[in-house]
Order: C-alpha cells, then structure tokens, then sequence
C-alpha cells in the first residue's frame, strides 16, 4: 500500500523530529528538503552555495530547484515522508502534478499547530555536533553544558539559528507557506496536530491519525 505523508508547519514546529520518528515507524523513507540543502552546504556543491547564501538572509529556495531536487527524490519511491516541501501553494501545485506523473497521490498532510513564542524559544536552543553530526535542542533535551551527550564533542548553532534571521523566516512562513493550511484543507488532506506539548505526546495524536487512516 502507497503511503505519501507531508509536514507542515512554522519553522521550529518539530516537523524534522516528528516526521523522522513516522519513518521509523512505518519503515518508509523520510524525504528531509533542509537535510538535503545542508548536505550540500557542508560539501560546498554549487547549488550549497546558493543555498547557503539565501538560508544566511533568511529567504526560501527557489521553486525551480525544489521540484528538480524533489522529482530525483520520489520517482522511484512508492511511500516517502515529505518534511520541508512544499513550503508555497505554488510548490504544492507542482507537487500533485509530479505526484499525477508518477502515479501517486497524497495520504494525509499533517499540519503541527504551535505559537510564535515557543518556536522563537526551541529555535534559539537547537544544537548540533560538530563531530557527529547529531542534533539537539538544549530547551527540549534539558542539555546544559553544550557538549554531545553521545561522543563529547562540541555543540555548535546552525549559522541562520538567530534572532533576526529566525523572524525574517516567521514572515516568510506567514505569507508564502500560511496558505498552504487553507489548499489542502480545502482538498480534505490536512490533519492539525497541536504541536506544544512532549515530543511523545505530540507524536500519539500522529499515530491515532495514521490509525484511522490505515482502517478505512
């Protein structure tokens, strides 16, 4: 059975943690656009250097190349998890028609519903390893010394996890992915999950969804 679930929500929703821990419970792939772009950061790849300059102004990634980076992603994939993409009606357009290309369709769309104030609060606390790589939220994970509990090593800021730029991407996710909320309700798809609260908590309002969907 196909399954294709999509994230939505303000940056610092938990969308990445939620959507990871679904893949690992479904055993399906976990499509992750911003592990994506990071990746190509790190590696210093043509398109990580464009990317990084628009991530360091707080502005999305073009349209054109989400698709082209998206389209590689799912064609040979019959169920994924798609957090990060779309971000804008006109991505989500784009998407059903590579969706009606391939021969899929769209299960549900989860849309995790917390307020400015937390998000500002969680952003500023994210940390990752410098060595491992692991990821850490010293609000959430309750880490004091800003050191990895896994290797030791150092836990470093993302470059665009600031104050300025934090609110340059509220703005954004308020006029350009907001809408969004109103497409896929309009298309019966979307499922609002409140998003405040533990990260098990938050992820059993998931399971219940998946639940009555796997049922009908």
């Amino acid at each position: 059975m196909s399954r294709i679930f999509v994230f939505l929500g303000i940056p610092g929703a938990g969308k990445g943690t939620q959507a990871k821990r679904l893949s690992n419970d479904l055993n399906i792939p976990y499509i992750g656009t911003g592990d994506i772009l990071r990746r190509n950061v790190q590696e210093k790849t043509p398109l990580g250097l464009k990317v990084k300059e628009l991530l360091d102004r707080g502005e999305l990634v073009d349209d054109e190349t989400m698709i082209e980076i998206i389209k590689n992603e799912i064609k040979n994939t019959d169920s994924f998890i798609l957090d990060g993409f779309p971000r804008t009606v006109p991505q989500a357009k784009a998407l059903d028609n590579l969706l009606n290309e391939f021969g899929k369709k769209i299960s549900c769309v989860f849309f995790l519903d917390v307020s400015d104030q937390e998000v500002i609060k969680r952003i500023l606390a994210r940390y990752s390893c410098v060595s491992c790589g692991k990821e850490f939220n010293l609000y959430l994970d309750e880490i004091s010394d800003k050191k990895c509990p896994v290797c030791g090593s150092e836990l470093k800021q993302r470059s665009d996890d600031n104050e300025q730029t934090l609110k340059e991407r509220i703005s954004q996710y308020r006029t350009k992915t907001q809408p969004l909320v109103d497409f896929y309700r309009q298309k019966d798809l979307l499922k609002v999950i409140r998003g405040e609260g533990s990260p098990d908590e938050i992820f059993s309002q998931i399971k219940k969804v998946i639940s009555r969907y796997d049922n009908n």
